[in-house]
This record gives C-alpha cells, sequence and structure tokens, in this order.
C-alpha cells in the first residue's frame, strides 16, 4: 500500500496555501456545505480541493517533504505547457533549480472510473510534456496509482509509490572545486580515474544494462550522453571560483527523482551551450552536430545510480589512456550485442595509423568513422610520437581543429564524440551526415578549402562492405566517376572515390577494402580508374576471418594510396605487397600470441617511407 495511506478530511481552517484564489474559492464552498450540513463529512465527494489537501498534507507528513518548501518546491496550480496550450497541474515538486519533478493529480472522492481514467490521462500527459518529472501520483482519496515514465517518453507503468524526501543514510559530501596542488595538471580538485578505477565506466554501463533491462548497444548510448554531461559540468565549473560546487553530484538532492531531474536539465544545458558557442563558428553546425538532442531514455533509479558512481572522479584530469582503456571496457560488449559493423578491429586501425604516420599539421579525417576508433587512434599516435615536441598552442589547434569524421548513425556519432572526449580532442568534429551525400551536405569541410571538399591530408577509414547501389539511388548521392553508366555499384566502391575526392593532391589514404578489387576481373574498372588519380603504395592481405568476430566474412586488405598531384609523370608503380597472417586475435576475437601487426607497418615504412 501506497504511504499516502488512507483519506483523512483536513478541516478548511488547516489547509495549506489559503490565499491561493482557487483554494480560497473552494473553502467559500466547503463553508456553505457545512452552514446546509452542520460537518464537512461528505464534502469532499463535490469538492476537489479537500483530496488536494490530504495530498499536500501526506506528502509533508508520510514522504517527508520539508514543510519550508511550500510555495517555492513543492507548489499548486503550475503552468504545464503542452504544445500550444497550457494547464495547471494539481501539485507539483520541483527541484532545486525550480524544474518539476514529480506531479500529483487529484479527483473529487467518488470519482467515476471514466473520470479517474482522465485524470491519469492527464497526469500522463505532464509527465510527457517535460523531461524533468518522471513520476505522478493520481488520486480520488479512495483509489491510488502512481505512474513512472517509461524510455519511451510517451509510455508509463505502474510504481508502488512516490519517492519518499531523503537519499539513503550515507554520509554525504558536496563536491565542490577546489585549488589544485601547483604542479599537478589537475584542474577540478576531484579525484582522477587511476587504472584502479578503470572499472567505473563498466559499472555504469552494467547499472544501465540490468536496472532498464536494456541491450549493451542502447545502455552505451545512454552513458555516453551521461559523460558527455559530466564532462562539461567539470569544463564548466572549473571556470568558476573555486569553492562552485558541481552540478553532476546527489548532494543535496531530496531523492532519486531529483538528482536524475537535476542532470537531464544539465544536460540540456550542455547541449545548448555547445550549440549556442560553435553555431556562430561553424557552418551548419547544428544540423550536423547536433546529436546529443535526444534525451536521456535512463530511468531515475538507473540514472541517480551513475551518478553516484562518477560524481567523486573528474573526467578531463584523468590521463587519456586510462580513459580511453575504461571505455574500450564498455565498448566491448556493445560490439558482441551487435554493433560490430561500425568496428575495425584494433589491430587493423594500428597498422594503418603506423603505416601513414599522420602529423599534428595535417588534416585527417575518416567519412565512414563509425565509433571514431581510427581518429582516437591517430590522436593517440601524434601525442605519443610528437606530443612531447609541441607547444601548448600546437597541440590545442591538432585536437581542436584537425580531426574530423562523418557518420551516418546519430548513435555511433554519440559514441564517437564520446569517445573522442575522453581523449582530450578538444572539440569532436564528427558530422552525422551520409558522407555519399553532395558535398552541399558539408559546408564546413568545403569552407576549409574555398567551395571544393579536397582539403584533407590524410583519409583513414573503413568502408561500409556488402550492399549495392542502385542506379535510382546512385541518381540521389553525389557526383562520382565510377557510377557513370552503371546500374549498380558496390558501396565500397563509391567510399574509395569519395575518400580520394577528400584527399587533397599528395594526401595519404588507408582504406580497408575487399580483396576482390585489388585483383580480378569484377575490380578491373576501379584499378583502372584508381591508376589515373593515386598511386597504390601498399596492400596488406588479412585472413579470411579477419572481420569474423565483428559480423563480417569478407576476405579484406588495407590499402595505402597517395593522390596524384597536378603534372605528376607516370611512374613504374613500386606496391608493397604484404600477407599478414596474424592479427593478434583469433576468429572468436580472443588474444592470440605472436602478432605480426608492428613488424608489417615496420616493414613498410622502411620499403615506402613518405
Amino acid at each position: 500500500m501506497a504511504l499516502i495511506g488512507n483519506f483523512r478530511l483536513i478541516p478548511p481552517a488547516d489547509w495549506l496555501f489559503p490565499n491561493h484564489g482557487d483554494v480560497a474559492d473552494a473553502r467559500r464552498r466547503a463553508d456553505l456545505w457545512f452552514h446546509q450540513h452542520n460537518t464537512y463529512d461528505g464534502a469532499e465527494r463535490v469538492i476537489e480541493e479537500f483530496i488536494r489537501q490530504w495530498a499536500l498534507e501526506s506528502l509533508i507528513s508520510k514522504y517527508g517533504y520539508p514543510r519550508d518548501w511550500l510555495g517555492e518546491r513543492l507548489i499548486i496550480e503550475e503552468p504545464v505547457k503542452m504544445g500550444s496550450t497550457e494547464k495547471q497541474a494539481d501539485i507539483s515538486i520541483r527541484n532545486a533549480t525550480r524544474r518539476t519533478f514529480l506531479y500529483v493529480e487529484v479527483k473529487k472522492r467518488g470519482a467515476t472510473d471514466d473520470e479517474f481514467i482522465e485524470a491519469e490521462r492527464q497526469l500522463e500527459t505532464y509527465l510527457a510534456s517535460t523531461h524533468t518529472a518522471t513520476i505522478g501520483l493520481v488520486t480520488d482519496g479512495d483509489r491510488v496509482r502512481t505512474l513512472r515514465k517509461k524510455i519511451d517518453p510517451n509510455d508509463f507503468e505502474y510504481i508502488a509509490d512516490l519517492p519518499t524526501y531523503g537519499l539513503e543514510a550515507a554520509v554525504r559530501v558536496q563536491f565542490i572545486r577546489e585549488l589544485p596542488e601547483v604542479g599537478s595538471g589537475r584542474t577540478t580538485g576531484l579525484r582522477p580515474i587511476s587504472a584502479e578505477y578503470e572499472r567505473k565506466l563498466f559499472e555504469c554501463h552494467s547499472t544501465a544494462r540490468d536496472i532498464d533491462g536494456l541491450h549493451a548497444d542502447e545502455a552505451l548510448d545512454e552513458i555516453c550522453k551521461v559523460l558527455y554531461t559530466k564532462i562539461y559540468d567539470e569544463r564548466h565549473t572549473t571556470k568558476q571560483a573555486v569553492g562552485t560546487p558541481f552540478c553532476f553530484q546527489t548532494y543535496g538532492a531530496s531523492n532519486a527523482s531529483e538528482v536524475a531531474s537535476n542532470i537531464r536539465i544539465l544536460y540540456e544545458e550542455a547541449r545548448n551551450t555547445d550549440l549556442e558557442v560553435y553555431s556562430q563558428r561553424i557552418p551548419g553546425y547544428e544540423r550536423s552536430r547536433g546529436v546529443f538532442k535526444t534525451q536521456i531514455r535512463l530511468s531515475d533509479t538507473a540514472l541517480y545510480n551513475i551518478v553516484d558512481r562518477l560524481q567523486e572522479f573528474s573526467l578531463i584530469d584523468s590521463a587519456a589512456d586510462i580513459k580511453g582503456r575504461a571505455f574500450q571496457r564498455v565498448l566491448g560488449p556493445a560490439i558482441r550485442a551487435g554493433m560490430g559493423q561500425y568496428f575495425t578491429p584494433d589491430p587493423i586501425v594500428m597498422l594503418a595509423v603506423d603505416a601513414i604516420k599522420p602529423r599534428a599539421d595535417e588534416l585527417i579525417l575518416d567519412p565512414f568513422c563509425g565509433s571514431g576508433h581510427f581518429l582516437t587512434k591517430a590522436l593517440q599516435y601524434v601525442m605519443a610520437n610528437q606530443g612531447a615536441t609541441l607547444t601548448a598552442h600546437a597541440i590545442h589547434e591538432f585536437k581542436f581543429f584537425h580531426l574530423h569524421g562523418i557518420e551516418k548513425s546519430d548513435r555511433m556519432v554519440r559514441i564517437a564524440m564520446t569517445d573522442m572526449l575522453l581523449n582530450d580532442d578538444g572539440h569532436t568534429n564528427i558530422r552525422n551526415q551520409d558522407a555519399l551525400l553532395s558535398f552541399d551536405n558539408y559546408p564546413d569541410i568545403t569552407a576549409l578549402g574555398n567551395g571544393e571538399p579536397a582539403v584533407f591530408d590524410v583519409v583513414l577509414t573503413n568502408p561500409p562492405f556488402g550492399s549495392i547501389m542502385k542506379q535510382e539511388t546512385l541518381a540521389m548521392l553525389g557526383r562520382f566517376d565510377l557510377g557513370h553508366k552503371k546500374k549498380s555499384l558496390p558501396l565500397e566502391v563509391l567510399g574509395l572515390e569519395r575518400s580520394i575526392q577528400f584527399l587533397k593532391p599528395g594526401g595519404r589514404l588507408a582504406i580497408v577494402l575487399p580483396e576482390h578489387l585489388t585483383k580480378g576481373k569484377s575490380g578491373s574498372f576501379v584499378r583502372d580508374w584508381l591508376y589515373g588519380c593515386a598511386h597504390l603504395r601498399g596492400i596488406f592481405f588479412f585472413p579470411e576471418d579477419a572481420f569474423t568476430p565483428y559480423g563480417a566474412m569478407v576476405k579484406t586488405c588495407l590499402c595505402i594510396l597517395e593522390k596524384r598531384r597536378v603534372g605528376d609523370a607516370e611512374r613504374e608503380e613500386d606496391v608493397f605487397l604484404c600477407e599478414v597472417e596474424n592479427l593478434g586475435y583469433d576468429a572468436t576475437g580472443r588474444a592470440k600470441s605472436g602478432t605480426e601487426i608492428a613488424d608489417a607497418a615496420a616493414a613498410f615504412r622502411d620499403h615506402v617511407g613518405w
């Protein structure tokens, strides 16, 4: 039974909010009833205010909400905007930022079934209209129903009761910005994530998955939104005075629902700030980067538990390699759960990056970036090989402006952006677009090249395989020489041409392709076209099971190309060929000793050089 218990008639003289117009009007009607019947009994069946006053008194006496919240955080007749209309909720409980996290809807006692159902629908409408409120109660004094908004904002479930005031009886510490020790490299005063705490992100992922019953990839998507919010809070708070409290914490909240509402508001603030700052600097920013516009879909309980686990740690003060490993622990289960088509095995990515040797002064792109694996490895490679020799300004320029990605799936863009943020990229230049569309869709890229797309020094990518683009589809995409007079074309062929189109003359490309394009009659037209626009510098051939752990059965290779410069004299191609038999994992994805990746990369560099 809900804590609100059985209905108790509260005399009008003891009513709360006595000066409110609706309450005062109800009291006049109640006094008239008393004058006619010499008792207030039965008035609750015609005057709804009796039920509201009982609910208000119960929220204070039974659920423990502070009496001093009345009029500030515990209010009546709060306006609720629903599209172009506005209604008033009977009772609302607000968080510390004065945003509602809980609604109560009442009906007069003895309401008909239809009237009670209508009140329940009204409560659902209130909850659906705001992302900060997730729980509500509806009662007519006899019947009590408590609803919780599910992941879909228009779907609800019944729960036992409202949350009471006060978190569990544990010692609560307020986390504030402290003055960091000189030379510590810390900015927040929070504890950096060390190797000892690498499992924290994995534990958060498990919490989202287990409490809300999410699939691993769905849970990862929600964790990305939470990490995005925490990073924003840390960056924002470190710009404030010492002693400023962090917003990403449980301290001071009345219960898990209020904590969750605070985080939802903080997430909204992070999104709005991001758009406000960068929309003025980057053409088409909101359309291409606004992937964090979908609300956090976690339940209050799951979100509270995740905040409780993360609040004492700093993400921006933690070492990038430790954060990267921690995120890969989360990514692993999601890949096994069905995200493999977006993932290139780590050894193949490392081989591509080692062969290309990206530099901090170069613009780098992955036009089919999936989870952003090529970009994070390129960032790590540059910092490991050049970081010690670069000025702070050069590092900022590289991290902030030189790493770019394009990805069609908004969920994958959120994952890629989060991984890049955890690798301290400064700002994630990953666009939520289809890389095969006309170049008008990438105004910020063409702006770098005075209207031309060929602006990148390096392209690292693994385009999608297998799909066949029909002529009607080709007509809707960008212009492709390889698609001319073709009735159909494999998607990877379009991906190869688009990658070349993004490269500036002399630019370097590492691209994973099906092996049949490099030999055999079916790929001859691709090779003929490629000979006219690029030098083939090397091919690494992989075992048949290279992509088997990630859901693909195609025999693949890694091609290294250099885009021809204008006026390049034709020369006999000296192509480095290498059969890589051991990638460091078997067909199931388990680690395997004797990897040949490092030796293959070193042999290529010795033979080719740049």
